[in-house]
């Protein structure tokens, strides 16, 4: 019995696969997987990445993503897939493939069009974070009392892990460093013991960050002389407050799908087990899951309603929100203590922020750098379905709902495929009457947007080294200029 649900479950994830392989073959390069794909990318490769930037690791994988196509179909495929059951395990219940598959299809489009819908951002942010909840899994796992393997194949291959996810991106290789600290300072106080495999864990992700910051970019990062990157060093109080209402909305504010369902479990978990808190605690968790209710849909109506730039109504929004998130704090803090697991809540919780905090001071701030913290909320959720199981595997779990799960989650892939489809077919035409027009010994052509162009991360360009890259990548003559049309 055992051996045909654990066929049935490699099963699903086979199609799973097979299904993203569709998905990522018509989702089309765009914008800077031109320039890996040609000469820029590859001079970059042979002075090692130097001024450019120490994301070796995610360097090499987009490369790979943008030299060989059946690769990019493949690796993406491959992580994405492993990134849903990464999810799955840590879910600490073993039927959320499908609604996790919904979670990343649901994802605001200016998340999604970012790293699914770019190989070059796949690569950093998804790359990223799917490794990295490896360890957390580990962590968990840890703080669940449950004992792990310290043979030296584990031990080595966290070792290489560590290293390997501070290369990758800025921002997580910070928050890989803290998880590190945090899991090898649990184990010290908690058992007087320092575990091997914690221990070179956070060596080699402190190594691995070193490694990164070696890279001469992040001089010219400090010195401001950088091309793209910077620090904020003037008027740093008043940048920093700013930067953290826009961090509070990217980060919780505009992910309408998670702050529903946090109003939803919030109150189903304090529904439960508010008869088991005493005396002040029981007072805040009221207080608390009251805020939080009744403030979500409060700041949500705010935010779809609000006009331009409307300073006073942003500031009792932001004052609404910050209000709520300090209430989810409070009632997860609460919930999970009084549920044994506060630790794994809290953890998970402190690991919405953590890789978004740089950016307080670092410009500049793109939409995809949120994906990790999307994730963690995703998590959260799961670990706080954990605290009220009798209702999760009644109500969420159960048979009838699960195949609505399913059926659902290949329809938003579905959705999703039909839309780069298009895309791809409207590039590839234009392609080819670029490459006609060429061909006549035209000097110049025109060409317009394409449709749906949301969906993507700059397909049309809008300066004339990309599309120098655009035309060597597809072995366009690069003698021909092209024009962009904004008007039709």
């Amino acid at each position: 019995m055992k051996l045909f649900v654990n066929n049935k479950k490699i099963g699903k994830y086979i199609l799973l696969f097979a299904v993203f392989s569709v998905l990522f073959a018509v989702i089309p390069y765009t914008d800077d997987d031109l320039r890996w794909g040609c000469s820029a990318g590859m001079r970059r490769l042979l002075s090692w990445f130097d001024g450019y930037g120490g994301r070796y690791f995610g360097y090499l994988i987009i490369m790979l993503l943008t030299k060989v196509y059946l690769a990019k179909i493949l690796v993406q495929s491959a992580i994405l897939t492993f990134l849903v059951y990464m999810m799955e395990t840590i879910s600490c219940t073993h039927d959320t493939e499908h609604i996790s598959v919904l979670f990343l299809f649901f994802m605001p489009l200016w998340i999604f069009s970012h790293t699914i819908g770019w190989a070059s951002g796949f690569a950093n942010y998804i790359t990223s974070v799917t490794f990295i909840l490896i360890y957390v899994h580990y962590v968990l796992k840890r703080l669940d009392g449950i004992e792990t393997t310290t043979s030296i194949p584990a031990v080595f291959g966290y070792i290489v892990l560590g290293f390997a996810n501070s290369l990758i991106v800025e921002h997580f290789s910070i928050y890989n460093i803290c998880l590190g600290l945090f899991i090898a300072a649990y184990t010290f106080f908690k058992e007087k013991n320092i575990r091997i495999t914690e221990f070179g864990y956070l060596l080699s992700s402190v190594c691995g960050f070193i490694f990164m910051l070696s890279n001469s970019a992040y001089k010219n990062i400090s010195n401001g002389d950088d091309f793209y990157r910077g620090i904020n060093t003037t008027n740093i109080t008043g940048v920093i407050l700013v930067r953290i209402g826009r961090i509070l909305n990217r980060c919780y504010l505009r992910l309408p799908v998670i702050v529903t369902l946090l109003t939803i479990i919030i109150y189903l978990v304090w529904k439960e087990k508010r008869g088991h808190i005493t005396g002040i605690w029981k007072k805040l968790a009221d207080i608390g899951t009251f805020t939080v209710c009744f403030g979500n849909p409060i700041i949500l109506l705010a935010d779809m309603t609000r006009e331009g730039n409307d300073s006073a109504k942003n500031i009792i929004t932001l004052f609404v929100l910050v209000l709520v998130l300090i209430s989810i704090i409070i009632t997860v803090g609460i919930f999970s203590f009084y549920s044994g697991r506060f630790w794994q809540c809290t953890g998970i919780l402190i690991s919405v922020m953590i890789p978004v905090m740089p950016f307080l001071i670092i410009s500049p701030m793109p939409d995809r750098c949120f994906f990790g913290s999307y994730v963690f909320w995703i998590l959260l959720i799961y670990q706080l379905l954990e605290l009220i199981p009798r209702k999760r595997d009644a109500v969420l779990m159960n048979r009838q709902l699960q195949k609505y799960f399913k059926v659902m989650s290949y329809l938003a892939i579905g959705f999703y495929i039909c839309i780069y489809g298009s895309i791809n077919k409207q590039d590839f035409i234009r392609r080819e009457n670029i490459r006609i027009e060429a061909e006549k010994g035209e000097e110049e052509v025109t060409i317009k947007h394409l449709s749906n162009e949301n969906f993507v991360h700059d397909i049309t360009l809008d300066d004339e080294f990309s599309w120098d890259c655009y035309k060597e990548f597809y072995g366009i003559d690069s003698d021909i200029r092209i024009v962009v049309n904004e008007d039709i």
